[in-house]
């Protein structure tokens, strides 16, 4: 965006000749930060590392889409699509139908987060490939974007949604009442889909503005046995509300030109944080997406850690009546999401009895209410107890120390420092590739996953009309 003398620049908004002056003398680093990203990236020149890492968490987000369109959550989600139908402007993931872009954003976002197959930020605490891969990807057929175009607004939104909860310090917010996962989604999700409308310095701005407006999200979803509004919080509503943003951006809106910093700003409503790093810093196109991690298994993130320490104990793990106790410490400010839910796959106890108990871990038994009550993994769970590390907590990264006491008086332990698919121990592309078929193969079937997963591994390479086709292969229980 150029500067007229060093304070004031004009510029033309999409549907109107209105030329708007704005003083950026007046504009924060922070936000002139996080706008020069947004305008930047389509330009920003990206190396094999951050395209390579940027298609692990597409298609892990794409594969959590469809295994979410036979979901409950999924089902409720596919089956409000009439309710908005309109314009055809991008795919229903899973129906082959078409809906106004922000319909088909925020409905493939609840698919996404349907349950916990999706990925996630450690230090920022949210999700955002539920809503930042969704709000892409129909932007993306909106707009007419190429598969590079659309990898690269897929990292800015990983990048600007961690970075907005690093400053707003994630876990004071939580504990406030707030939701980072609605926070970091929302602006997440913004950022990518400004990124495929072009916006240049100063609509980026406007589109911040309009974002910070939208900002929401009680952490009261927490109580929400059925996953329905958990789903809403941490991908739908940020995907409808950005797109929303981004299309009245879009269509000429004014708003304010920082909305992060001064007087009744962001910052000032919702807080900062004391440690981490601030928006002044400079931002680099996709250093998040580069520390965001994937998850192995298929559950809560907090009990990644626990299940990759029995499954390095698996070998010399005793039946389940020779099992005395079983105590499993995790950082103390997470436990209390995991505690004792009654939730399967979010549930510490139960996975980990239910694991001793299988010798493994499949999607279908983590999501399987029934084995809440089998007598055996009951048992086993009443042994289980949780503790909370503020050791853990302190020495960073999502660890898990897990001890079983057996009756023959020998004692199994281990630590677990870097879970698997975290960015300190990721999981190669097999690895990432393996997790999706075993999502989307039972729904597809065969040769539609191989074709699926084959165009998205090769992203890159694709052009506008590929990208709007993909979705066409996603259709579950299609021919």
């Amino acid at each position: 965006m150029p500067t007229v003398c060093g304070r004031r620049a004009a510029s033309t908004h999409h549907g109107t000749n209105r030329i708007i002056m704005s003083d950026l003398s007046k504009v924060s680093p922070a936000t002139r930060n996080v706008s020069g990203l947004i305008a930047g990236a389509l330009g920003t020149p990206m190396s094999d590392r951050l395209i390579e890492k940027a298609k692990h968490h597409i298609v892990d987000t794409v594969a959590a889409m469809v295994s979410g369109a036979a979901l409950d959550v999924g089902k409720r989600a596919l089956a409000t699509a009439p309710v908005f139908a309109g314009q055809e402007q991008a795919t229903l993931i899973g129906t082959g139908q078409r809906l106004p872009v922000f319909s088909a954003a925020m409905l493939n976002a609840m698919l996404a987060h349907a349950d916990e197959t999706d990925d996630s930020h450690e230090k920022s605490v949210f999700h955002p490939g539920c809503a930042v891969v969704p709000a892409a990807l129909a932007m993306a057929q909106l707009q007419r974007r190429n598969g590079s175009e659309l990898i690269a607004a897929v990292a800015a939104g990983y990048d600007v949604g961690a970075r907005v909860l690093e400053e707003m310090g994630a876990m004071a917010l939580n504990h406030r009442g707030r939701s980072t996962h609605a926070v970091g989604a929302l602006f997440g999700a913004g950022a990518a889909a400004g990124v495929l409308a072009g916006f240049d310095e100063a609509a980026a701005r406007r589109l911040l503005s309009y974002l910070g407006h939208e900002v929401s999200g009680l952490s009261c979803w927490m109580v929400d046995h059925d996953h329905v509004q958990k789903a809403y919080v941490f991908g739908a509503m940020a995907a409808k509300n950005a797109i929303f943003a981004t299309l009245l951006t879009q269509a000429g809106w004014t708003g304010v030109d920082d909305v992060l910093h001064g007087d009744r700003t962001l910052f000032v409503a919702f807080g900062r944080g004391e440690k981490g790093r601030t928006l002044d810093e400079g931002m680099t196109l996709g250093d998040e997406i580069l520390s965001s991690n994937i998850k192995k298994w298929c559950v809560g993130s907090p009990v990644q850690a626990p299940l990759d320490s029995l499954e390095a104990l698996r070998d010399q793990l005793p039946s389940p009546d020779r099992i005395r106790a079983v105590t499993v410490e995790i950082q103390a400010n997470e436990a209390f999401i995991v505690d004792g839910r009654d939730m399967p796959n979010i549930s510490l106890q139960h996975l980990s009895a239910l694991y001793i108990v299988d010798r493994g871990l499949t999607f279908e038994s983590a999501h399987d209410f029934a084995r809440m009550a089998d007598p055996v993994v009951a048992a086993l769970r009443a042994r289980i107890k949780l503790v909370p590390s503020e050791a853990l907590q302190r020495s960073g990264g999502r660890q898990a120390i897990v001890t079983i006491e057996c009756d023959d008086g020998r004692t199994l332990s281990h630590h677990t420092r870097a879970v698997r698919g975290t960015w300190g121990n990721p999981m190669p592309r097999e690895e990432v590739d393996a997790k999706a078929r075993d999502l989307i193969v039972p729904l597809l079937g065969h040769d539609r996953a191989q074709t699926l997963l084959s165009r998205l591994w090769r992203l890159e390479s694709l052009d506008a009309h590929a990208v709007d086709q993909l979705a066409d292969l996603t259709i579950v229980g299609g021919a």
